[in-house]
């Protein structure tokens, strides 16, 4: 985790490459997305689609608490570092990604045994691509804003 105390350059980078290993579990988190639609398509077994889930929610809980407990924090100190205005965004993106949060949350607590519900998992996975495509776009906001607007000045 990037130190606070550190000169703005350290932390611009400390950031940067915190900021590159979880977009990679966004890319992750996309593709086991994808698989699980995908295979919905086609004639998967139960337990297959059980075990993509599992893996799925998994991976949310995990993209979710590095998001919240660790990745926002640190761009919000970066902006502070920076003294250029830029953590008001912050205080502007946090209730609609805290939002996103619930329903995926809400999401991993019904699937998140591996249990199938065949009657609503296609309506469930649309309506969570759908909030993820929106929390994904806000996260992408609130990085341009409070890191990416920093690079010109490292």
């Amino acid at each position: 985790m990037p130190n606070s105390s550190s000169d703005p350059r350290q932390q611009f980078q400390a950031v940067e490459d915190l900021l590159t290993r979880w977009l990679r579990e966004r890319r992750d988190l996309l593709g086991r997305y994808t698989e699980i639609v995908v295979t919905l398509d086609g004639a998967a077994n139960r337990e297959a689609t059980e075990q993509r889930q599992k893996a799925l929610c998994e991976l949310l809980v995990d993209y979710i608490s590095a998001g919240h407990f660790e990745v926002y924090h640190e761009l919000v100190n970066e902006a502070e570092t920076f003294a250029d205005g830029s953590s008001a965004m912050a205080e502007q993106l946090m209730p609609a990604i805290g939002d996103t949060t619930e329903v995926i949350l809400a999401y991993e607590e019904k699937y998140g045994d591996g249990e199938n519900h065949p009657g609503t998992l296609k309506r469930d996975l649309s309506a969570l691509g759908e909030v993820l495509e929106s929390r994904f776009a806000l996260e992408d906001r609130l990085i341009a804003g409070l890191h990416n607007s920093h690079r010109r000045l490292v």
